[in-house]
């Protein structure tokens, strides 16, 4: 009988060992360790590495530790962690290139321009003396602030954000120019499904795709602890929006504390459960493609040894943490290793299975039918539910239902349709603008992008018909996910197929009443501060009616089908007609004021160009720059 070399090694490393080995058990799957080369002249710490196929360094291919001083690279560290990667047979992952934390002070010290130009010189440098060694890097690290609270997001007020604001922007994207290979992720903590913060971080995200700003992944970090812990379908839930949104998600930094149970008689089971819970989480999920615990032993745990945070003890020795990380990876084969793994997402009911990316070719000049703009239901007619969505705001997740939510179809000059939804100014939308199956089918603001562009297209049967996506070409239709008929089944893009679970049928229906679209509109998160419960009356004021104030004042903050709103006293407030012209003259978007004072550019979108005013984005004002 012949044997494979490396399965050799690994059964005699794992018999001097005395313990089997996660990567034996992991299938292929990247399941790893933070490390520190100020360890590697300890036998056991460099056994206990060899249970992983993946390593981080802790510290050394930070920004601090590679250009301690400008203009002067020392990869020595971070080499050396490459290389022991590279003689134990592990992958190897990059963290972390801009981190306010941890930074030169010579960074910190510098002036705007200046900052700009060591941002972009430093990533430029490491991705090229990485190229082909390492294919992951956390680009950006904790740029979101604490006080997040899942209503939109508050950037960190650090060194960077100030001096540059768009530092973000900048990173990844001069990061895909140097590296167009390398997969970028931005990893954060307080974002594994405990706090608003969570939520913040999502949506960041998600605006980050929106805006194509080129990212692959997201990091959460999961230092938590058994009094503060995700639930298992929290976490789950998170990764899967994740996964809808077209990014992968790495598991980066996770610890488990014992504080204020290390005593107790079951908190290693407790532990444990944390564990087991992330790593299922991870597999179950197909975007979840790598797991990684922060340090090897206690001893070597920025928690401190007495917190008991990590798979081995004091001694390097497996604990029963990792025998229940061990027995997860010998039941459970990773989702994100395609065919026997575990929920793969995409559509169980259609042919092509779920990882199949490819699209039937539409020839749309043959298919495509016009309706005319207007009203209407979309109702599937293999469930006989209604494409509906339950609230406004960035995100919201569109599926169906016996709620038959109204669409205004507007047809547009390529020969596209956009349908708005009725809870306000936001399209039909796929996430992140990708041309892939499986991905989520939500509303967003309007702004007739590509990703919120559909065509029509005719099937064999008379008023029933297919809707293709633009970032398709066509070739993924609107899909109710795994032929779902209840209310609350998901809606996806997914590959053509004909099957009734991709079939609609629209029916004209009446436009929805203002005072409707009002109320439904209050519910946005378009803001992070909220309309008043008891405003004042005014029968003046077309807001009156909607339950909102006059304002005094003829700054328009946002704008939607009720009309022009502003903000006074950190209230909502109406803006009378009768101001116009230049009073009125400019129209936040997504939430965000229009500029007062300032005229400096720092960021060009579809909306316009942005300022920044106390600490937040505003919009240029037309008319005074």
């Amino acid at each position: 009988m012949k044997f494979n070399n490396a399965f050799i090694i690994s059964a005699l490393v794992a018999t001097a060992n005395a313990y089997e080995l996660l990567k034996d058990y992991s299938k292929g799957f990247r399941i790893g360790a933070a490390t520190n080369t100020i360890h590697y002249n300890n036998a056991n710490y460099v056994n206990a590495m060899k249970a992983f196929n993946y390593m981080v360094a802790e510290n050394a291919c930070k920004f601090v530790s590679i250009q301690g001083t400008k203009g002067k690279f020392n990869f020595n560290d971070c080499d050396a962690h490459l290389n022991k990667a590279k003689q134990l047979g592990m992958d190897f992952r990059g963290h972390a290139l801009i981190w306010h934390s941890m930074a030169p002070k010579w960074l910190e010290n510098e002036d705007s321009n200046s900052m700009k130009n060591s941002i972009v010189n430093h990533i430029t440098n490491v991705l090229k003396h990485y190229e082909g060694k390492i294919d992951t890097w956390d680009v950006v690290n904790e740029a979101i602030d604490d006080s997040s609270n899942g209503n939109g997001w508050k950037m960190r007020n650090s060194f960077l954000y100030q001096k540059v604001p768009n530092f973000i922007d900048l990173s990844f994207q001069t990061a895909r120019k140097v590296s167009p290979k390398t997969k970028l992720f931005y990893n954060d903590y307080n974002t594994e499904g405990i706090w608003g913060k969570s939520e913040s971080v999502y949506q960041f995200i998600a605006d980050l795709k929106k805006r194509n700003i080129p990212i692959d992944g997201v990091g959460l970090q999961y230092h938590v602890s058994v009094q503060h812990q995700p639930q298992f379908n929290k976490i789950n839930d998170l990764i899967g929006r994740y996964c809808k949104l077209g990014v992968e998600v790495h598991i980066t930094e996770l610890d488990v504390s014992c504080v204020e149970s290390c005593y107790a008689g079951d908190v290693e089971k407790k532990q444990s459960d944390v564990f087991t819970n992330a790593l299922k989480a991870c597999l179950g999920n197909s975007c979840c493609t790598g797991f990684l615990v922060w340090g090897i032993g206690d001893p070597d745990s920025w928690l401190g040894s007495d917190k008991k945070g990590l798979l081995f003890n004091s001694n390097y020795q497996p604990k029963s943490q990792y025998t229940a990380v061990l027995n997860v990876l010998k039941t459970t084969t990773a989702a994100s290793l395609g065919k026997n793994g575990g929920n793969t997402g995409g559509n169980t009911g259609s042919n092509n299975g779920g990882n199949n990316n490819s699209s039937t070719t539409v020839d749309i000049s043959k298919s495509a039918i016009k309706l005319q703009d207007g009203w209407y239901t979309i109702k599937n007619t293999g469930s006989g539910k209604y494409l509906h969505v339950e609230s406004a705001g960035n995100s919201e997740n569109v599926v169906i239902s016996s709620n038959a939510s109204k669409w205004k179809l507007t047809n547009t000059n390529d020969g596209y349709i956009t349908l708005t939804s009725s809870v306000g100014n936001y399209m039909l939308d796929v996430a992140g603008g990708e041309d892939k199956n499986g991905v989520n089918l939500q509303i967003y603001s309007a702004y007739s992008g590509d990703a919120q562009k559909f065509v029509i297209l005719k099937t064999s049967n008379n008023k029933v018909y297919t809707i293709g996506s633009k970032v398709s070409n066509g070739g993924k239709v609107i899909d109710v996910e795994k032929r779902g008929t209840t209310d609350g089944s998901n809606v996806i893009q997914y590959a053509l197929n004909g099957a009734s679970n991709q079939t609609w049928t629209f029916e004209s229906t009446s436009a929805p009443s203002t005072n409707s679209q009002g109320n439904q509109n209050s519910q946005s998160n378009q803001s992070s501060q909220s309309k008043p419960e008891n405003p004042s009356q005014s029968a003046s004021c077309w807001s009156a009616s909607l339950g909102y104030p006059c304002c005094k004042s003829c700054s328009v903050y946002y704008s939607d089908n009720d009309g022009k709103w502003g903000i006074e006293n950190e209230n909502w407030c109406g803006i009378l007609s009768s101001c116009t012209g230049s009073n009125a003259s400019c129209v936040g978007a997504q939430g965000y004021p229009c500029c007062q004072n300032t005229c400096t550019v720092y960021s060009t979108d579809a909306d316009g160009k942005w300022g920044i005013e106390n600490n937040d984005w505003c919009l240029i004002n037309k008319s005074k720059c």
